[in-house]
């Protein structure tokens, strides 16, 4: 019950993952930018996604996120048939991104996620 208690700050200044279906996960690494890591090969199919990830939400295709930038928050979408990121979207073009690859999923809090914290 304690991740539901936690502040989305936390995400800040704790080394992070949290698992993203059975075969990739998202990892915050030490110069803090965000990794979808494939934990059988430690590649990393999409990159990095600087600054500090909001929500999230994933399918066995997308991977859909909100992240804060300059005290803004911008928008990406992650192909993971095709290993692509799309973004940073503004929140309309982000919907409208959305609607245009069918992806019908409500971001969540990273509050609410499974995390393993890095120590």
């Amino acid at each position: 019950m304690w991740k539901n208690r936690m502040l989305p700050e936390i995400s800040k200044i704790a080394k992070f993952r949290i698992p993203v279906g059975e075969d990739l996960f998202l990892r915050q690494c030490a110069s803090w930018q965000n990794l979808f890591h494939l934990p059988s090969s430690y590649r990393y199919p999409t990159g990095s996604i600087q600054g500090y990830i909001t929500r999230l939400n994933w399918t066995d295709e997308f991977i859909i996120l909100e992240k804060e930038h300059n005290e803004a928050f911008e928008y990406f979408i992650v192909d993971r048939r095709i290993e692509s990121v799309k973004g940073p979207f503004s929140i309309e073009r982000f919907e409208k991104a959305l609607k245009e690859e069918a992806i019908e999923l409500p971001l969540i809090e990273l509050s609410e996620m499974d995390w393993i914290i890095n120590f």
